[in-house]
């Protein structure tokens, strides 16, 4: 074996080991009850295991008898006592074992046979402070900065001591976390020269403690090991194991806290917010359409959605799921939805009504408005409500999307609003046994007729007017000149924060929209 191939390796693992190897020699030839001196403050808590020490005293034997002889090596090796892991030190020793084995045969031989008998049994030294080879670096530039930071990672990554590391480089331990999380986020484009080593928390509150388990589980998915992420984190590698189960089997949902919940809740109060529009049948740009109409309904994250006109069947998807499911892939909450169909469009197409929830719907009904109405009346059209329950905030409210008829007897419209109460009480119970029912869609009378009146006797509240003392024009886009639309509501109301008119585009349809926040 050419001892001098393996001199920078021999130096490199010597190098952290030089302060416990003079400490050993001190209290070996220290008399008993006398106090040590001269050996540099060393942290018995890293100290290395006893293989190590055997390996490096192996080699350590052959050392240091040169150093009553050889200043320049005993300079080195004090250097290294006081630094153990300062780059300069270890380059020193380096060069001084070049020099002795290149001047001492016998000296070359005898290592070069001792550090092959280390090599055979493996160098493995405590990986919490000290390499266990030459650094990959030394055969690089060391003074390039990409580099450096990549050799401070691999440090981190095999278990070296975080302040160590930092001494190292003459750094502090912010910047090597900030250097680790930005390579596991980014890999090398992360840490290259003027990317700026940014953090993907840079830009939120770093003491969020959600924010601050979802890095803990990121660090760990991404390689990081658990001790390293212990000491940044300063908890212990339990606690790191458990919060990745809990995500792995759960989501989010696995690492949140009874505070977290009293936090969110702070932020989002337990209201209801509710849409309605009239999709006008089919269009010939529908798919457009569709999306264009859930991308502005997603803006306002609405809990229940009520739809009239809606398309299904004739070669027709239901037109209102096909924006539930852009909306739940535009806001990550998945809507469902619940169609009855009420007559032909144009002849041909099946219409109905439908209701949309980002919240389960529950006893899902088709409610007729068409037999059995006041005085005999029969509707121009078929017609027929959607609707059904749903539990929001452990409540239980009442959701139905109606289109009353357009006959011009306004009567009919009474009749119909009179039936659909009956069955929401027979279909649903008395309202003592839920939070709050909503009507909404299109109701074809304006808001004086017989029966919007009669849905305020009953109790019921208009949103928008509750709001706005004039105005509402929902038909038509164009030229809005009347007001035919409504979201009622009534129960245990606390208040209607807002209503207003939204989707308001010729292009999505001859209504506009409607949108109210009740609490």
């Amino acid at each position: 074996m050419d001892i001098r191939s393996h001199i920078a390796a021999i130096a490199a693992f010597l190098s952290p080991l030089i302060p416990y190897l003079l400490k050993a020699d001190m209290e070996k030839a220290a008399k008993p009850g006398t106090k040590q001196k001269g050996a540099a403050t060393i942290e018995e808590d890293y100290a290395p295991d006893v293989t190590t020490m055997e390996k490096a005293r192996s080699l350590w034997d052959l050392i240091r008898p040169k150093l009553a002889t050889n200043s320049s090596l005993k300079d080195a090796v004090n250097g290294l006592n006081l630094f153990p892991y300062d780059e300069d030190a270890t380059s020193t020793l380096r060069f001084q074992l070049k020099i002795m084995t290149t001047q001492d045969e016998k000296l070359a031989i005898a290592l070069s046979k001792a550090w092959g008998e280390v090599a055979q049994r493996g160098v493995s030294v405590n990986t919490s402070t000290e390499l266990n080879t030459v650094r990959w670096a030394d055969v690089l530039n060391r003074e390039d900065d990409v580099i450096k930071r990549l050799e401070m990672i691999r440090l981190l990554r095999i278990g070296m001591d975080p302040i160590q590391i930092a001494q190292m480089f003459h750094t502090d331990i912010d910047y090597l976390y900030r250097v680790h999380s930005a390579f596991t986020l980014a890999g090398v484009n992360g840490i290259v020269s003027g990317s700026n080593i940014r953090h993907w928390l840079d830009n939120l509150n770093y003491n969020d403690p959600l924010l601050r388990r979802l890095e803990i589980i990121r660090l760990l998915r991404a390689g990081s090991p658990p001790e390293v992420i212990a000491r940044e984190y300063n908890t212990t590698k339990e606690y790191i194991y458990r919060l990745n189960d809990r995500f792995t089997n759960n989501g989010y949902l696995g690492v949140l806290t009874e505070d977290d919940m009293i936090r969110y809740r702070q932020v989002n109060p337990p209201i209801i917010r509710i849409c309605s529009f009239n999709l006008h049948g089919t269009h010939d740009s529908d798919a457009a359409r569709f999306r264009r109409v859930a991308n502005e309904l997603s803006v306002f994250d609405p809990e229940v959605c009520a739809y009239q006109e809606v398309i299904s069947g004739a070669g027709i998807e239901e037109t209102s799921a096909q924006i539930a499911r852009w909306m739940t892939n535009m806001t990550g909450n998945y809507y469902r939805t619940h169609y009855s169909y009420c007559h032909l469009y144009m002849e041909r197409y099946p219409e109905g009504v439908a209701v949309s929830s980002r919240y389960e719907l529950k006893n899902k009904q088709t409610i007729n408005l068409n037999a059995n109405l006041m005085g005999g009346l029969r509707p121009a059209m078929e017609r027929y409500a959607a609707a059904c329950e749903v539990e929001i905030y452990g409540r239980r409210v009442i959701f139905v999307s109606l289109h009353l008829d357009h006959h011009e007897n306004s009567d009919i419209r009474l009749a119909q609003a009179q039936k659909l109460l009956e069955e929401i009480n027979r279909l649903y119970g008395d309202e003592s046994s839920y939070y709050c029912v909503a009507l909404a869609g299109d109701f074809n009378d304006v808001e004086n007729s017989p029966v919007i009146s009669f849905l305020k006797d009953e109790g019921f509240i208009d949103t928008y007017r509750s709001i706005h003392p004039t105005g509402g024009n929902t038909f038509n886009t164009v030229d809005p000149f009347t007001r035919i639309d409504y979201i009622m509501v009534k129960g245990n109301i606390q208040k209607v924060h807002w209503a207003e008119l939204i989707l308001n585009n010729p292009q999505f349809s001859d209504h506009i929209g409607l949108y109210t926040v009740i609490e």
